[in-house]
């Protein structure tokens, strides 16, 4: 009975005192990537400005604002479009004459 359980002590303290053989290993891991299927990432079209430099953020906002980008102030105004339509009419009008 006694020497049973020395002969266990013996063994775990082994167990503890040897170096570790592996940290790691990849056997496996490419049939298990391949069984659910390599995808490709998704791109998306914009990147999320979350976390960039506010500075930078806010001067590039009044720059699209101003800049008519993206439905800024100044994208839809179509005052100029009217004015050359007019002018066109106009010379139309004169050549007819």
């Amino acid at each position: 009975g006694d020497g049973e359980g020395r002969l266990c002590e013996v063994f775990v303290a082994r167990a503890l005192s040897l170096p570790q053989q592996k940290n790691h290993t990849a056997r496996n891991k490419t049939v298990r990537e391949h069984a659910r299927g390599i995808r490709k990432v998704p791109n998306f079209r914009y990147k999320s400005m979350k976390g960039m430099d506010p500075k930078f953020l806010r001067n590039s906002r009044y720059a699209k604002k101003w800049n008519g980008v993206e439905g800024g102030r100044h994208a839809d105004d179509d005052d100029d479009d009217e004015e050359e339509e007019e002018e066109e009419e106009e010379e139309e009008e004169e050549e007819e004459e």
